[in-house]
């Protein structure tokens, strides 16, 4: 029963992080390179790279790509030097005496890892072959946006960094707050502002009721004791106006500038391996978690 269980388990967390992996951020192209039109004399190919500055990781794109390309090309032999003299290259260059006419038509923002690292994705245009016709051009880089994966790009990497670009949801009283994850200060803008116009409806209901038995009656002293208390909560309105403005313009700023929570686990950083193990007196299964 105990290694039924435990198998159970196994598999629960392996589909888990499976599904994670399978939803990893990535824009369209980066799934299948697209095709061209019948007949062009180009190709498109994605590559993917890492590293701990921006350049580094569009430098290990660039040679993932350009692997898949000389590969697409029929070109043998290529060297790591060879990938990245074309990659530092212009649109022309030459490998292994063949010129080679590319260039980036996409590629994503930074994707934030661990440890300070990038990673990005980009999509190269290659022409198929040099001396056949110049459609290299009539390629429509629009094509290749894709907003909901910068999207949930701009959300992800907000959520490792802590920095969250600037949204309408500053306007709203704790909702910027509770987004980035600050519930603490989220609630309190949310009670702070709630509780201010609460207490101007009461005050401004007070001053009017007292205001009203000032005028329905004659007497000097009740008068006197009205007008006070009329004053008194007309004070205490403004002065909860005042309090409440105040807030509001906190949480606005707050809600611009403040950093929110960070993850504590990088997307496409864990990774879970399982695999047998045999003892001399104990056999099952070994379970590898990696952050």
């Amino acid at each position: 029963m105990k290694n039924i269980l435990f198998t159970l388990i196994v598999l629960w967390i392996g589909v888990n992080v499976f599904a994670q992996s399978s939803t990893e951020l990535r824009p369209y192209w980066a799934y299948t390179a697209p095709t061209p039109p019948v007949g062009a004399n180009y190709f498109l190919n994605w590559g993917v790279g890492e590293g701990y500055n921006e350049q580094e990781a569009v430098n290990a794109a660039w040679a993932d790509a350009l692997q898949k390309s000389f590969h697409e090309l029929g070109v043998v032999g290529i060297t790591q030097q060879d990938i990245n003299d074309v990659a530092t290259k212009g649109i022309n260059a030459v490998v292994k005496f063949n010129r080679m006419k590319r260039r980036i038509v996409s590629a994503t923002e930074p994707i934030a890892l661990s440890g300070g690292r990038l990673k990005i994705y980009i999509l190269v245009q290659v022409q198929r072959n040099v001396n056949g016709a110049d459609d290299f051009y009539s390629l429509d880089t629009r094509n290749f946006q894709d907003s909901g994966f910068d999207k949930k790009l701009k959300e992800y990497n907000a959520s490792i960094t802590g920095r969250y670009p600037f949204s309408g949801r500053v306007f709203v009283p704790g909702w910027a707050q509770l987004h980035k994850g600050s519930k603490g200060k989220g609630i309190f803008f949310i009670v702070g502002e709630a509780a201010c116009i609460t207490g101007i409806v009461i005050a401004e209901s007070m001053r009017a009721s007292y205001e009203s038995k000032f005028n329905s009656t004659h007497d000097a002293h009740k008068m006197q004791t009205y007008g006070n208390k009329a004053d008194n909560c007309a004070n205490i309105r403004n002065g909860l106006i005042a309090g409440a403005a105040a807030l509001y313009l906190w949480n606005v700023i707050d809600g611009i500038a403040a950093k929110g929570k960070r993850k504590a686990v990088m997307l496409g950083d864990a990774q879970l391996r399982i695999s047998p193990y045999a003892a001399s007196q104990s056999g099952g299964i070994a379970l590898s978690l990696n952050f």
